[in-house]
């Protein structure tokens, strides 16, 4: 393994500076062009483990105005994500486009346009795609927050999920699997005027971007392959602004989808562990079901404001225990396989006794609950009232109806099922009553 080149970044939410090597990051820097002096950078929004995120002036004037998009900048070692035609975000929004009337494309944060750039760190493929505003997660965060969650107010939650449920069900009309579907990859759109902002009004209203010089343990310049700089990311809490919002929704990130009628004999599924159906977790298994499974995790987190399964010890062992306390015993042969079982549960998937647990010596202990139990536990988990929720954002307190408890438990609980072919289908859940 190599010793590592480079003082570790102080700014939050940044990119390890050793990935800027050859087959990593491309080196990108505010004010960069790209495309022919077409594209140029603005600020950053972000990264992962594949790419670095940009906010970029298209300066290609439509009309009198420019506007500004998102721009995805992925790592040179990524060998079937560089290839266009292997691209899953260019293949699927490709699909996409081709299959759906654009009344309904709109609905899906797809590639505009793309091209190659040749660095020190090799062939990098640039995705360019409208820009959209934060995540339902992202708005559901607690900016300032030391305690508590807040969520989307009742209505709002209710038709972003409908919204979502609806792309779903496209989705798989044109048969697609999305692979992927969180709270992450479900963005608010910013309002017209927001894409027009001028540079101004961008530094104006999310601020200057952050940077920090790049700094080598040896005391010698970075060199070719990194940046002299690196930037932190706009704030959460600077696109958060309802101001700049609509209360409508378009989903993104296509990396992990596929086309059902070919799918690659090299996929792996990347779903993050606590939206993982079991049969993902324990066959690597795929496929229209697991939407569904994910699609019902995201509708009780859109209402809730927190995740119906927690992954904050990242651990897939902790969110078994979570599922069975919520879902009860695992199906055969996946409950014999949940080789730490006997820590928490008895044989039929009931919590063993707290002395039993204390015994076992676990961090934390199981205890019975239901889809129920925890959507009558939402108020109780929201945070201290803010005078500056603004008015998108549910005032602290407010329960859920009865009505609405049952309905909503009877529509997750037909959609997370253990055994794939018994959840409901899509076009199911979109004529569901709780969305009305």
């Amino acid at each position: 393994m190599t010793a590592p080149r480079f003082i570790p970044s102080r700014l939050d939410a940044i990119e390890d500076p050793e990935d800027y090597q050859p087959g990593g990051y491309h080196s990108i820097s505010i004010g960069d062009t790209f495309d022919h002096g077409r594209f140029r950078v603005l600020h950053k929004l972000g990264f992962g483990g594949s790419s670095t995120v940009w906010l970029a002036r298209d300066q290609r004037k439509e009309g009198d105005q420019s506007r500004i998009v998102s721009l995805k900048a992925m790592r040179a070692d990524v060998p079937s994500f560089n290839v266009p035609s292997e691209n899953p975000e260019l293949a699927i929004s490709q699909k996409l486009r081709a299959s759906l009337p654009p009344s309904e494309s709109v609905d899906f944060q797809t590639v505009d346009h793309h091209f190659f750039v040749q660095g020190p760190n090799g062939s990098h493929l640039f995705l360019i795609f409208p820009l959209a505003g934060p995540s339902i997660l992202a708005m559901c965060d607690s900016p300032g927050r030391t305690a508590g969650s807040r969520r989307l107010r009742g209505d709002l939650a209710r038709k972003v999920a409908k919204q979502t449920a609806m792309m779903v069900y496209h989705m798989h009309y044109t048969g697609v699997v999305h692979g992927d579907l969180t709270t992450s990859n479900i963005l608010f759109r910013l309002s017209p005027d927001v894409i027009k902002w001028s540079d101004a009004e961008v530094y104006a209203h999310l601020s200057d971007p952050e940077t920090e010089d790049v700094r080598t343990r040896d005391g010698q310049p970075p060199g070719p392959h990194a940046p002299a700089m690196l930037v932190a990311p706009i704030q959460n809490s600077k696109m958060s602004d309802a101001t700049f919002l609509q209360e409508s929704i378009v989903v993104g990130d296509f990396g992990q989808s596929y086309i059902v009628a070919s799918p690659s004999s090299s996929y792996e599924p990347g779903t993050v562990l606590n939206y993982q159906s079991p049969e993902t977790r324990f066959e690597g298994r795929v496929g229209l079901e697991a939407d569904i499974w994910a699609l019902g995790c995201a509708i009780f987190e859109i209402r809730a404001g927190f995740a119906l399964f927690e992954s904050f010890l990242g651990s897939d062992v902790d969110i078994l225990r979570q599922t069975v306390e919520t879902l009860g015993r695992l199906s055969d042969p996946w409950w014999a396989a949940f080789e730490q079982r006997a820590l928490w549960f008895e044989e039929d998937g009931q919590p063993k006794s707290e002395q039993d647990q204390e015994r076992a010596g676990v961090l934390l202990k199981a205890y019975r609950s239901s889809i129920r139990a925890k959507l009558l536990e939402i108020a109780e988990r929201d945070g201290p009232p803010s005078e500056d929720e603004g008015p998108m954002i549910e005032k602290t307190g407010v329960r859920l109806h009865e009505e609405e408890v049952g309905l909503l438990e009877d529509l997750l609980e037909k959609m997370l099922k253990y055994n794939p072919e018994e959840r409901i289908r899509i076009q199911d859940v979109i004529r569901h009553p709780w969305f009305t």
